[in-house]
């Protein structure tokens, strides 16, 4: 053999070695552990056993609202589907927009942002940067889930080649924005009731992962109705608001801006979108396209909202639950049988970490998830008529300040190639079942 076969085999040797320690180092088997043979399913379990929710009998009852516009002087990067460096325009602007709800012994905050999720990072910074009151105060946030809204908010390197790079000064200019619009919020609050609204919009809607299959197709929600006459309306619905050219450099809410702007033409009215269970599902039934299919299904599902019968609830007491989810390692799939390394997935993205977040509101259960939670789960296990053997409504949504990925029906998991359990299931299979099992045990409580 000559010196120089001897040399190249050497090198050849040394690389093989290298790739292999970085691929073993880096890549991993998918885990099909059982769920209930997980150590994190079992310490959830036990947790929720033992939770008991914080209770404020109602002594009286107000409610206030208003908004905040976080729509950027500057350029700023886009979030939604590839790369969008910077916005060239404004369609329409983008507000967070915020409840106060106060029954004499506490307060909770409904908090929405026309974005692609509620931030992790702008939710502590408003934390740390909102006022106390006398009272407990429970924020449930949410996110209209727009794709057409804003990046530039999360910090971790992997995430800012996807929601682009980060802006801190946002973040802290508009926590402050908020923070001193709920302050004003506040001193604006009037004697209220509340009722509970639900109206068919199951032409409006489709399961996006596998067309034919079981989807939610409700719209949802409550509506405030003050002394001064005014009303507010939380409306939740579940098809992705995605109206609008992926290629689009125009700023925009999508749909639930339309819809919240359809209702607001009437005097007197205010409204509020949270995404609902978008896991699965997309807009159906309409033929117009981007800001036109946008301003389209927002009027009617707006009329639908104004048209629905409502049930003045006869008792306001408000409960509240935050409960940190257990996970196992991460699970971001590279394909059917190998995902990225816990190590590398936390150092890219950081550490899975979410919440459930529960507030009731009478019989009125807000259960509020860190991901995109699928409908279709939510109507195979027949969660709606779960929670009204419990004596409850239930109103699931999506993005409450946290995010770990997609929970879509277990099912797909093995079947389905489509990026929504593949790519954005960082969690791996059975969380489908996982979700099911938590959200119950919450109803229960």
């Amino acid at each position: 053999m000559s010196k120089g076969l001897r040399k190249w085999l050497f090198r050849l040797g040394v690389f093989v070695i290298i790739f292999g320690v970085a691929f073993f180092c880096t890549v991993g088997r998918i885990d099909r552990t059982p769920l209930k043979n997980q150590n994190f399913y079992t310490r959830m379990m036990a947790k929720l056993d033992t939770l008991k929710p914080a209770v404020y009998p109602t002594q009286s009852f107000s409610t206030a609202w208003g908004k905040v516009n976080i729509t950027p002087d500057y350029p700023m990067p886009m979030a939604g589907y590839r790369p969008r460096p910077k916005f060239e325009s404004v369609h329409d602007s983008l507000f967070v927009r915020a409840i106060v709800i106060d029954n004499g012994s506490s307060e909770a905050i409904l908090l929405s942002a026309d974005l692609l999720i509620f931030p992790p990072a702008l939710k502590a910074d408003l934390e740390s940067q909102l006022t106390k009151t006398d009272k407990p105060t429970f924020i449930f946030y949410g996110a209209t889930h727009t794709h057409n809204g804003l990046g530039g908010w999360h910090p971790a390197w992997a995430a800012q080649f996807a929601v682009g790079a980060y802006h801190d000064t946002w973040i802290q200019t508009t926590a402050a924005a908020i923070a001193t619009r709920i302050k004003s919020i506040r001193n604006d609050l009037k004697a209220s009731h509340i009722s509970y609204w639900q109206a068919d919009a199951h032409s409006y809607a489709t399961n996006r992962l596998k067309p034919g299959n079981p989807y939610d197709g409700e719209l949802r929600g409550l509506k405030f109705s003050r002394v001064d006459s005014t009303h507010a309306y939380l409306i939740t619905f579940s098809a992705h608001a995605t109206s609008i050219n992926k290629k689009s450099t125009a700023l925009s809410g999508d749909y639930p801006a339309a819809l919240i702007q359809s209702i607001e033409q009437v005097e007197g009215n205010y409204a509020m979108f949270m995404a609902g269970m978008v896991g699965s599902h997309k807009l159906a039934g309409i033929t117009e396209t981007e800001f036109d299919r946008a301003e389209q299904a927002g009027k009617i599902l707006a009329g639908k909202t104004l048209e629905a019968q409502t049930q003045v609830l006869s008792v306001t007491d408000i409960k509240s639950i935050q409960v940190p989810i257990e996970y196992g390692a991460a699970q971001l799939r590279l394909n059917k049988d190998y995902k990225l390394r816990n190590w590398m997935f936390a150092s890219a993205l950081q550490p899975l970490q979410g919440e459930l977040t529960c507030l009731q509101l009478g019989d009125v259960l807000l259960i509020g998830t860190p991901c995109d939670f699928s409908g279709e789960v939510f109507v195979n296990e027949n969660l709606e008529a779960y929670a009204k053997q419990f004596n409850k409504q239930i109103i699931i949504t999506s993005f409450n300040g946290g995010y770990t990925g997609y929970i879509t029906e277990d099912e797909h998991y093995e079947t389905s190639l489509r990026e929504e359990v593949t790519t954005m299931n960082w969690v791996g299979p059975h969380f489908g079942q996982y979700y099911t099992e938590m959200i119950k045990r919450m109803i229960q409580k």
